[in-house]
């Protein structure tokens, strides 16, 4: 049963499991689940397909490879930022997943000794326990929305106002909004 987790096939079933996953946290999802998603769509699909369409697979620099060093990099800023500001606890997990695939590159570029084993299941595990825990978070999330209703996805700062950088991101739909005021639901005289 477990067999296509650990056959030559794995990056398959996880493509597809991740492609899954975002689609449904963006249909289900609040905003902390589409961050996270999001990033996942960029940084590991979409940007690791272009890679391997336009350069391939080979280079390599201090035994690490620096495109996947790279955005293991970017994917852990991004976590931590989501992170930090959204109304979830599994993020934080997601975060410190990313930071021991983070780590693990900077291992392998310092010591020699490091097995190639090692190194491959430091950097490639994180991304299955992203996966799961962006699973049972989205799933938390419906059954909260279901029982309790409509709450806050991101945390918020004195007096209820959202906090700087939140107010900032999550201010592009009432921009957006202003941009198109017919698509933004104010009525024109």
């Amino acid at each position: 049963m477990l067999e296509p987790l650990f056959s030559d096939h794995r990056s398959i079933v996880q493509d597809f499991l991740a492609f899954s996953l975002c689609i449904a946290a963006f249909i289900w999802g609040g905003g902390p689940e589409k961050a996270v998603a999001a990033t996942w769509l960029l940084l590991f699909e979409i940007a690791t397909q272009i890679r391997r369409a336009v350069f391939g697979e080979g280079y390599r620099l201090f035994d690490v490879d620096p495109f996947l060093a790279s955005t293991d990099l970017v994917a852990c800023v991004a976590w931590v930022m989501i992170a930090l500001y959204a109304n979830r606890n599994y993020t934080l997990w997601i975060a410190g997943t990313q930071l021991l695939a983070v780590t693990a590159h900077i291992a392998r570029a310092l010591a020699d000794v490091i097995s190639p084993v090692a190194y491959a299941t430091m950097a490639i595990a994180p991304g299955w326990a992203q996966l799961l825990l962006l699973g049972a978070g989205l799933i938390l999330h419906v059954l909260r929305r279901r029982e309790y209703g409509a709450y806050r996805d991101w945390r918020t700062g004195r007096n209820g106002r959202p906090l700087p950088f939140v107010a900032r991101v999550a201010g592009w739909k009432a921009a957006a909004a202003a941009l198109w005021p017919a698509r933004g639901g104010r009525a024109e005289r």
